[in-house]
């Protein structure tokens, strides 16, 4: 995994748990993460490809 960090609090993806769910996919692996601020993250492959939350706005 790469230095990623979650678009709304900026806390590093390598620090998370691993307690969401894992599936392989015909892009490789699609990994649900749930991040300490509560957003959900989407991983393909270990890469982030979304998330439930965008940045904080004022913050």
């Amino acid at each position: 995994m790469t230095d990623e960090r979650c678009p709304r609090c900026q806390w590093p993806l390598s620090e998370l748990l691993r307690d969401g769910s894992s599936h392989p996919v015909s892009a490789g692996r699609l990994d649900y993460r749930r991040c300490v601020c509560g957003t959900w993250l989407l991983l393909v492959n270990g890469a982030l490809a979304g998330a439930t939350r965008g940045p904080r706005i004022g913050a």
